[in-house]
């Protein structure tokens, strides 16, 4: 009989004057409190016979629900992301007697955790990982999981591996760590199905879209050693969202090669669990060994790297399948294995998916070298902007964007040089006639002439014969339209008639109009109206001067 059950009966079978020594022996044999050994007992059947008190359960102390969580709540939310709780209940409880939350006296910190511990609220429990189901992916390169991790026990100095000492670089001295200017970064990219991965460090400021790229593009093309399989474009990858990660230019590659990017909460380093295990892997077997041998360079760094992950995966076997990591991978299937486009395709998706293309007069556009005939898509025209989007698996074979639609288009096949680089299928002259696919506007074109003109358009035919377009507009006015405005009559200045001039001026005047002035006439003017003369008169004396002239030609007055 186990001791456990033992105790309780005896426990059951003594008066209650002997049940105390008898749970002191088996505490001295089993070096566990007399506490725990009453309720071992009562776990086996022993029932102690004494009345239950009146407030007797979960809560003894006579807390509410609302107490304990409010006590609970201030541990939680005060935790930290990385090391858990860090307010002990002594001090939350405190807070809430501050706050007339808990009476003074009501509970000690001793009950309080006691509490605590049987709601399932401890400092464990809080800090206890969120529950979570398994997922699994459906073959290899279904789902690849990306990460990226700073190298933080080695940074290259002097060009040399150098070694931080954690007791300078953790102790909250931040300033150490901005003295290294350029860190090793250590991307990891990892297949959930098999498990096989790929590594490679950069030696930067900070993660970039640029080194992703490049790092992706390594990760999956074909590999130079033939020991190293691990290849293709996955499905979906999953990845924090990062600056870098969540770039313009990294999204629209990714959905160019029809990679899903599925979103998840931020902070969820569970999402990507499997890589972030990778990077422990790493440290812990790969980068340990820099301490002895440290790399002179990132070159040399990535050299080793890869070396020792094709050992790794080729070797070990994974603790889920249990299988290697790179046979696990081969068990891909051939429609499973999605292979890169040549690299100046790729290149092209991420920094050139699309451009925007001009519709020429026989409705095709160029891109890339190639001619694309357009005349499927709708509502096409001469002049019309396109865009032209690379599709990798298909390509020379595109896509064409108009009008919110998107159309796939084939390029145009041209004959042998030795035929003339041609169109293939471009009608042979004198021998065949192909006209072309009549455009909206010109199909509009001809139901709008024959609307003009009628089915039989005759010469010097009037447009809309019988039309009224002139006469009618008058009526088309309102009378009432317009209100009647009266205005101001101008105010002539009358001295301006009774001004006088010189009548040294008025000679000279009369001799630029009429040339030499006689002296006789000359004279004339002096007397009749002496030093000066009016506007007025001197109007009328011109009027007289070139209507009438003597017998000889020459000018008179009529005085």
């Amino acid at each position: 009989m186990d001791w456990k059950a033992e105790l309780a009966d005896r426990l059951k079978a003594a008066p209650s004057g002997e049940r105390k020594a008898i749970v002191n022996s088996y505490a001295e044999r089993t070096g566990m409190a007399p506490q725990s050994l009453y309720r071992i007992a009562r776990e086996f059947g022993f029932d102690s016979g004494r009345k239950r008190r009146v407030d007797s359960g979960t809560l003894r102390s006579g807390l509410s629900d609302e107490q304990v969580l409010f006590v609970a709540g201030l541990k939680h939310v005060t935790k930290r992301e990385n090391r858990g709780v860090i307010m002990d209940t002594e001090t939350a409880l405190d807070i809430a007697r501050d706050n007339g939350i808990i009476d003074t006296g009501q509970i000690t910190v001793g009950g309080l955790n006691r509490i605590l511990r049987e709601r399932q609220l401890s400092d464990r429990c809080l800090d206890a990982s969120e529950p979570h189901t398994e997922m699994r992916s459906l073959h290899p390169n279904h789902v690849h999981a990306f990460d990226v991790s700073i190298c933080i026990q080695y940074y290259l100095k002097s060009g040399k591996m150098g070694f931080m000492d954690e007791r300078d670089y953790y102790r909250n001295k931040p300033q150490n760590f901005a003295k290294i200017k350029r860190r090793l970064y250590r991307y990891v990219l990892v297949d959930h199905f098999s498990g096989a991965y790929y590594l490679w460090y950069y030696e930067a400021r900070g993660e970039t879209q640029d080194n992703l790229f490049d790092f992706l593009l390594r990760a999956w093309s074909e590999k130079k050693s033939g020991k190293f399989p691990f290849m293709g474009v996955p499905f979906m990858i999953l990845m924090d969202r990062g600056a870098a990660n969540m770039s313009r230019a990294i999204i629209a590659f990714l959905e160019r090669l029809g990679v899903e990017v599925p979103e998840g909460r931020p902070h969820n380093a569970r999402r990507q669990g499997v890589v972030e295990r990778m990077h422990g892997i790493v440290e812990r077997k790969l980068e340990s060994r820099l301490r002895i041998q440290p790399a002179a360079s990132v070159e040399e760094l990535n050299e080793w790297a890869e070396d020792f992950i094709i050992n790794h995966q080729a070797t070990k076997l994974h603790t889920r399948h249990k299988m290697t990591r790179t046979a696990s991978w081969l068990l891909i299937k051939p429609e499973e294995l999605r292979e890169l486009p040549p690299l100046d395709i790729v290149r092209e998706l991420y920094a050139n998916p699309e451009e925007t293309r001009t519709v020429d007069g026989a409705y095709a556009i160029s891109y890339r070298g190639n001619e694309y005939d357009l005349r499927h898509v709708a509502g096409l025209y001469r002049g019309a902007k396109v865009e032209a989007v690379l599709k990798p698996y298909a390509w020379p074979v595109i896509d064409v964007r108009y009008r919110g639609e998107t159309y796939e288009a084939k390029p145009l096949e041209r004959l042998d040089a030795r035929d003339g680089a041609f169109r293939a299928g471009a009608a042979v002259i004198g021998e065949e006639f192909k006209s072309p696919r009549e455009t909206l506007t010109q199909k509009a074109a001809k139901k709008m002439e024959n609307m003009a003109f009628g089915e039989e358009r005759k010469k010097d035919s009037i447009p809309f014969e019988g039309l009224t377009v002139f006469g009618v507009h008058e009526d088309k006015v309102k009378a009432d339209a317009y209100i009647p405005r009266k205005g101001m009559p101008i105010e002539v200045d009358r001295s301006v008639a009774d001004r006088q001039i010189p009548i040294v001026d008025f000679i000279r005047q009369l001799a630029d109009e009429m040339g030499e002035v006689p002296p006789e006439l000359n004279a004339e003017l002096r007397e009749r109206f002496g030093s000066s003369i009016s506007l007025e008169d001197a109007t009328k004396v011109k009027a007289e001067l070139s209507g009438e002239e003597d017998g000889q030609g020459r000018a008179r007055l009529a005085i």
